[in-house]
């Protein structure tokens, strides 16, 4: 137990800006696909270029991750999420007069992505200083805000694309991100006095903990989180497009789909918070299990051609993912310990970055090559159950330490996993 986390009291009023704080810098970028078949439409490229926009994106919210930990460490929550509001809204202003895809690379890519970043990582890590017994309730709830983000902002977004255009749905995308400038003032320090005194001098001698990197659970935890990215954004890059094209329902139906995922990924976040609180089970299994799950429901797209259909299919993969990522959190802070949760979550939150910026423009080549969405969804839900796979070494090498001590076990696991990971890599590729 954290004896400096108070666990209620302001705490929840960071819960709620932090809710908010995802439904903006998560909500928007997970709904992607909308923007993505404006700008198929206006620029008349290749779905492997076109897909590179909401991929750098995307890419840089989580890739960022260690920049934004380190600058937290620096200078705290509330300067860096302000900071973040501001050059997002800046980014998103930019693209309004973009004059080619490749401008809007720069601007809703590479700037909206870091500011949404800065947004989104202080959004998660404050909550591990203010809860401790109820943190699996602060995770859940704030966690479920990317959820009712996807619900709401895919449809609100097509319908002022639908009424202004790509370019005038923007000025209403860069008035929600500056609204974070607000969440992000109320994100005050939780330790006060000789408490704060000491954990700034912590932080500044270090700004990036690479120890950690050392600890061969969190190298299995990087692997697993490049590539379930990889995978997992391809579905909300591709489905309102295939929808559209497969079932021949119109753009707004199709982008259904994503308020579908939107509104099970919130209840699968809520979800959480009561598997937080069955305490002799291992959360690490269950994460586990929602990858598996979100990999299946994404490989069977493109076996039917029933709007009904993908509509499930969107239901589960939403349900499980949205099981999955506050579960994240709660094993970092179990297993590596409050201290290094900024640290810890900016460096997985890297690793997602990386898989998050190849994974659609890899889906689009695939199908630009085979002219099908198969391959695609196929390649998207194996490397997402192939993530499950390189997790569940972590347990196992748990017990085996336990069994037989840990002098000389550990490199002896971490060598005989990094062969056993990189073969399946190979092979599966």
């Amino acid at each position: 137990m954290d004896p400096l986390a108070p666990d209620g009291g302001w705490g929840w009023v960071i819960m709620v800006a932090c809710f908010f704080n995802q439904v903006l810098s998560v909500g928007i970028p997970l709904s992607v696909g909308v923007y993505y078949v404006a700008f198929l439409e206006e620029f008349e490229l290749g779905k492997g270029e076109t897909a590179w926009v909401g991929s750098i994106h995307t890419g840089l919210l989580f890739g960022a991750g260690p920049f934004a930990s380190a600058l937290v460490n620096r200078f705290g929550h509330r300067l860096v999420v302000i900071a973040g509001s501001l050059i997002a809204t800046t980014g998103i202003l930019m693209s309004i007069f973009s004059p080619n895809l490749y401008f809007l690379y720069a601007t809703y890519g590479v700037i909206t992505g870091t500011g949404a970043s800065l947004i989104y990582i202080p959004s998660v890590v404050i909550l591990g200083e203010y809860f401790d017994r109820r943190r699996g309730l602060a995770f859940g709830v704030a966690a479920s805000g990317a959820g009712i983000g996807s619900l709401v902002m895919a449809p609100l977004l097509q319908g002022v694309i639908d009424i202004y255009g790509w370019r005038g749905s923007l000025y209403i995308t860069a008035g929600l991100f500056l609204h974070a400038c607000v969440f992000g003032a109320l994100m005050r320090p939780a330790h006060t006095s000789l408490n704060a005194e000491k954990r700034r001098i912590e932080q500044e001698k270090s700004w990036f903990d690479v120890d950690i990197l050392k600890d061969w659970r969190f190298v299995l935890l990087m692997c697993n989180n490049v590539l379930w990215n990889l995978g997992g954004l391809i579905f909300l890059v591709l489905i309102a497009d295939y929808a559209h094209r497969v079932t021949g329902v119109d753009k707004d139906e199709s982008c259904f789909l994503l308020s579908v995922f939107g509104v099970c990924n919130a209840v699968g976040r809520l979800i959480s918070i009561f598997a937080d609180c069955q305490k002799k089970l291992d959360k690490l299994y269950l994460y586990c299990i929602s990858h598996c799950v979100c990999g299946l429901a994404i490989a069977m797209n493109p076996t039917t051609n029933r709007y009904v259909t993908l509509v499930t299919y969107s239901a589960i993969y939403g349900l499980f993912f949205g099981v999955m990522l506050p579960l994240l959190g709660i094993i970092i802070a179990e297993r590596f310990g409050v201290k290094r949760l900024s640290s810890a979550y900016g460096y997985l939150m890297m690793a997602e970055g990386v898989g998050a910026l190849v994974g659609p423009p890899i889906a689009g080549w695939l199908y630009d090559a085979t002219s099908s969405y198969e391959m695609p969804f196929y390649f998207a839900g194996g490397v997402i159950i192939l993530s499950a796979a390189v997790i569940i070494f972590i347990p196992f090498g748990e017990a085996l330490l336990t069994v037989n001590g840990s002098d000389g076990m550990e490199d002896k696991i971490l060598t005989d996993i990094e062969y056993l990971v990189v073969e399946m890599v190979v092979t599966t590729l």
